[in-house]
This record gives C-alpha cells, sequence and structure tokens, in this order.
C-alpha cells in the first residue's frame, strides 16, 4: 500500500522529535554528571572550589617574541605557592601550572620554569593557569597568555 507524502512526513516529524527529546536526555544526564562529580565525593552536595589570591605572568617568551622551535618558558607567581606533583590536599594558595600552546594542554609545571619543544614554524598562542592541587581551576581562575612566533 502506497504511503501518502503528508502521511511520510508525520512519520519523520514524529521521528525527528523523538531524536531531539533523546539529544536533550543526553545533554541533561551529562550537565548532571559533570556537576555532581564533586572530586570522588561521595556527598551529594557540590564541592565549593577554593578561591586564591594569585597571580600568574607569563615573563617569556615575551610578546610577539621570534624564537625557535623549543621555547623555554618563566613564570612569576605572586601570592601563592607552587607545589610538587604529590601535594594532592586543597589548599587556597598552593597549585601548579597547566601550560597549553593553541588550545592543547602540553606540560604540567611544578615550578617556575618549564619547556615547550618541537614547535612548528609560525604563530602560536601560549596559556598558562595557576590551577589547584586536584588539577582544576580555582573560582577566580588564573590565567596568563602570549601569543609569539617560531622561525
Amino acid at each position: 500500500m502506497p504511503v501518502s507524502p503528508a502521511s511520510s512526513l508525520g512519520q519523520r516529524h514524529r521521528a525527528t522529535r523523538r531524536t531531539g527529546a533523546f539529544a536533550v536526555a543526553v545533554m541533561a544526564v551529562a550537565t548532571w554528571v559533570v556537576t555532581s562529580c564533586g572530586g570522588g565525593s561521595s556527598s551529594s552536595t557540590a564541592v565549593q572550589r577554593p578561591y586564591t589570591d594569585a597571580r600568574l605572568e607569563i615573563i617569556s617568551p615575551t610578546p610577539n617574541e621570534v624564537t625557535g622551535p623549543n621555547v623555554p618558558i618563566q613564570f612569576a607567581v605572586q601570592g601563592a605557592t607552587v607545589s610538587p606533583p604529590d601535594k594532592l590536599k586543597l589548599v587556597a594558595n598552593e597549585g601548579h601550572i597547566h601550560v597549553s600552546v593553541d588550545g592543547k594542554l602540553v606540560v604540567m609545571s611544578y615550578g617556575l620554569s618549564t619547556e615547550v619543544t618541537g614547535l612548528s614554524p609560525g604563530p602560536h598562542a601560549l596559556q598558562a593557569e595557576f590551577v589547584a592541587n586536584d588539577h582544576l581551576p580555582f573560582a577566580d581562575r588564573v590565567l596568563a597568555a602570549v601569543i609569539f612566533t617560531v622561525r
């Protein structure tokens, strides 16, 4: 028996609604999972992120600097302590530095210097974030960024 165009349209509309409803349900569950995970706590309350007095500065490379493919990075941190990797307790003014190049995390620095190697020629965006000992951002995110070029 042939299906009328109106009937076919109705079937597609219902399928689209089911797909859309499914997508909304998946997003709701994903949001709940992300917001409910509080660092392994069995409590149902959200974990409050600590605040920090930290200030982070990228000393090198400097803005618009032209470098080679191996780039030494120097930081300055005021108002906080850069912790070693074995320090796991959440403390307001302790943490380490996540270093990203062009939006990709490339190294975690547990000191005031590190190096990124093997960068391709061209402009690059370097971002550093002072994060808590549990690798998550502080409630008041501490970021620094610079754009430089590899020759």
